[in-house]
């Protein structure tokens, strides 16, 4: 696992999104857990079914365990993103820093025409694992985003497509991302950014789009990136 420094946080961040390989030892180390991510699969199809694949169907509470895990192993303090540091990743940390109170349901789709591939949608071929042509094939009636091509029916190989400025892979595709964050002042669900391989909707696709779920929830679409605290 790669991490990079992300300006205006003080967290290094995985380059990739936590794959399935790395997943399964922690799975292995504790069981017990949930194991419905060992044999996904959405309406007969696998999904995150090989090692280099992100992990899917993982909910809130297996990606918080897995950071836990992982930070007793290697006596270094690994989490899920905060809300604000993932925003920072994705590259608006600046706009939004101007509302530094705010909770992530009043952030959501507040900044218009952005998308971690750019300014247009939709976007140009093969920049990110999302609802295309291919998984629109594979799977009868499902929304896709017209004529996209990214050559992938469900998830793909992380790192599969061009990283960001800071050189972060698949922020917009592949799986969403669990945050540590909590929606809004309820404290009743969790925060999740980012498309995924299913996403079409232009909205959902910001990248100042907030999703919100149960951290109990498992899904096809579900996974998540860790971030490394670094000392002052």
């Amino acid at each position: 696992m790669k991490f990079v420094p992300v300006p205006d946080t003080k967290v290094l961040v995985c380059i990739h999104e936590t794959r399935r390989g790395d997943y399964a030892q922690f799975a292995t180390a504790t069981p017990g857990r949930d194991e419905s991510w060992g044999k996904l699969e959405d309406r007969g199809v696998p999904v995150g079914d090989k090692d280099d694949h992100p992990v899917a169907g993982v909910s809130w509470d297996d990606a918080h365990a897995f950071c836990a895990w992982l930070s007793t192993k290697e006596k270094r303090t690994y989490r899920l993103p905060t809300d604000r540091e993932w925003s920072c990743a994705v590259g608006i940390g600046n706009e939004e820093a101007r509302t530094p109170d705010a909770t992530p349901e009043q952030l959501n789709q507040q900044i218009k025409n952005e998308y971690p591939w750019g300014k247009t949608y939709p976007p140009p071929d093969h920049h990110g694992n999302l609802a295309d042509r291919e998984c629109g094939r594979t799977f009868a009636k499902q929304t896709i985003i017209s004529n996209y091509n990214d050559g992938f029916a469900t998830t793909a190989p992380v790192m599969s497509f061009k990283p960001n400025a800071f050189g972060i892979y698949d922020l917009e595709g592949n799986v969403t991302e669990w945050c540590s964050d909590w929606h809004n002042e309820k404290t009743q669900f969790r925060v999740f950014r980012g498309g995924h391989w299913l996403a079409s909707a232009p909205n959902m696709l910001l990248s100042s789009a907030r999703m919100q779920n149960s951290g109990n929830v498992h899904g096809p679409i579900f996974g998540f990136r860790v971030v490394l605290e670094v000392a002052p």
